[in-house]
């Protein structure tokens, strides 16, 4: 009756929680077309699956569309390592995803850029986004918010061990889930703490606020994201060389991609990094930024904020170096300190006003400023 109403061709898969790997046990028919070669199949499966795993326990079996005109498949997976907590994989999947091992590793949460740059690191990449032989490339944009949705999956569900989406099939330009399986981790308990499974924390949206200048100018203070890495170095360029070296203690005008990297793409449990973004024209552009880095022990930390030349004496720095005390305060940091240039006097009075003390120390004064 379920054939008949999903339409025939059909595949037939064995349902048991004792068989993770299905065709190893010939567990998987497909191109069955009439009611009669299904009640066939159907028995010989049984047949096969009991005789392989004599002690599985058999709730019976799937029954699904057959997908015609494959042209691609692909394995997207997630497993807890014992290091990196939760992980992801992707990469070219099937029966063959050990032969080949054309995969990659991604560690959630994954945003739209970090989903494509894992996918982008595969041999099977190339393929999907330019066409292989008679196969037309993909919306690669369709398959990273696949990614990002099975990655915020992962991140909101610390119950999940191990999962495998095998294959993941492209046909006709369509995503389709063939097979899939999930592993649950006995270990995770109603009390389990949030995201104790990730080894980076999800993006933490409730410090994006809207706020403005002195002079009436809307900007948005958020935390930094991957794929602010062009505005944070549109804003390194456009710096004068006193702010830049007031910021960095030398001129900076151009950083390498790796560099800009660490700047964005940062682990929120260890460091924070706010962006001031507003709009000018019908441009986004990055006008502040403030950082704090915490130490190993996650005691004390050291911030540094710098702030676009025009933009400069509208209270922005003061506002940024407060959110960061905010953070501070939010995972019980006891002291944040800087290093500030001698000469950067503005600097120096915006700390002593939220209540730093200083130290001058031959060139430089170090600001700090005890929460406990």
């Amino acid at each position: 009756m379920i054939a008949s109403e999903i339409g025939y061709p059909v595949a037939i898969k064995i349902a048991s929680q004792d068989i993770l790997h299905k065709t190893d046990v010939g567990g998987v028919i497909t191109g069955i077309d009439t009611p009669q070669l299904l009640h066939d199949k159907y028995q010989r499966l049984m047949d096969r699956a009991k005789k392989a795993k004599p002690d599985a326990r058999i709730d019976g079996v799937y029954v699904q569309k057959m997908v015609k005109n494959i042209d691609y498949e692909l394995i997207v997976g997630a497993k807890k390592d014992r290091d990196f907590g939760s992980i992801i994989l992707f990469g070219m999947g099937g029966i063959g995803v050990e032969l080949w091992k054309d995969v990659s590793i991604g560690l959630p949460p994954l945003n739209q850029v970090l989903a494509h740059r894992t996918i982008a690191e595969t041999r099977i990449y190339q393929a999907l986004s330019k066409g292989l032989r008679n196969k037309p490339p993909i919306d690669v944009r369709v398959l990273e918010e696949v990614m990002v949705r099975f990655s915020n999956m992962i991140v909101d569900f610390p119950e999940i061990a191990e999962m495998d989406i095998n294959p993941l099939v492209v046909s006709e330009g369509k995503l389709l889930v063939v097979d899939a399986r999930i592993i649950l981790d006995p270990n995770v308990q109603p009390h389990t703490e949030a995201y104790s499974h990730l080894v980076i924390m999800p993006y933490p949206s409730k410090y994006v606020v809207p706020w403005r200048l002195k002079d009436g100018t809307e900007v948005t203070l958020r935390p930094i994201r991957p794929e602010d890495e062009p505005m944070e170095l549109e804003l390194i360029r456009g710096l004068s060389s006193e702010t830049s070296r007031f910021r960095f203690f030398q001129i900076i005008k151009d950083l390498p991609h790796e560099a800009l990297v660490r700047f964005c793409n940062i682990d929120y449990d260890r460091e924070m990094a706010f962006i001031a973004e507003t709009r000018e024209g019908d441009r986004r552009v990055e006008i502040g930024v403030s950082r704090l880095i915490l130490e190993s022990n996650k005691k004390r930390g050291e911030f540094a904020v710098v702030v676009a030349d025009k933009y400069q004496g509208k209270g922005l720095g003061i506002k940024l170096v407060d959110m960061l005390i905010e953070v501070a305060r939010d995972k019980n940091v006891e002291a944040i300190y800087g290093i500030v240039m001698t000469e950067n006097t503005n600097m120096i009075n915006l700390c002593e006003k939220l209540g730093f003390t200083t130290k001058r120390e031959q060139d430089n004064v170090t600001v700090e400023l005890k929460l406990k």
